[in-house]
């Protein structure tokens, strides 16, 4: 069966355009980028936005709106800022998570069978989490002469569920973050 062809109008096409110059940054948010070590900038491209106030976190949070925002198209693209030392707690999907890293040095760390592991990648570099693993990951280094690193990620779903570990929740709790959680 041949796949219908779709002849769009350029202003349609242009609707789907998203210049990351005029994406508007995120850094706040999500409960854990109130504290240091956690602090990132989303630059949320294409998908999902926070899920409604059910006690559950967008992937993304509830600042970082996406520009191109009209479409659904089962996936989110957003890059992710950050300097070196900061990145995210320890968390989980409830969809696929996939990192490519645009600049610098990242480590990735999950929760694994022999306890907690890491791995570092470098620019062009990708891993892909599961569903349900815990997983992490901060800025290593930034490229020669600038501040910040940067990755691309691509989480699987139109309204996927981010939670923290309970390690991350006590350590949030502990900073004096409120946060709220559906599960609990």
């Amino acid at each position: 069966m041949a796949i219908p062809v779709h002849k769009p109008k350029r202003r349609d096409i242009l609707k789907c355009v998203a210049r990351f110059d005029d994406i508007t940054p995120a850094d706040s948010g999500l409960p854990d980028q109130e504290i240091e070590g956690y602090r990132r900038t989303f630059y949320n491209v294409l998908g999902f936005s926070q899920p409604a106030g059910d006690g559950s976190y967008s992937p993304v949070g509830d600042v970082a709106k996406p520009s191109i925002n009209h479409l659904s198209p089962g996936f989110n693209l957003a890059y992710v800022e950050a300097r070196p030392g900061q990145g995210v707690m320890m968390h989980t999907h409830d969809t696929n998570e996939t990192f490519v890293v645009i600049a610098g040095t990242w480590k990735f760390g999950w929760e694994g069978d022999q306890g907690d592991d890491h791995v570092l990648l470098k620019e062009r570099d990708i891993v892909s989490f599961e569903p349900g693993s815990q997983r992490c990951f901060e800025c290593i280094s930034a490229p020669e002469g600038v501040e910040n690193g940067l990755i691309l990620g691509v989480i699987g779903g139109n309204t996927p569920v981010a939670e923290f570990s309970p390690e991350s929740i006590e350590k949030m709790r502990a900073a004096g973050v409120e946060i709220q959680q559906a599960a609990e």
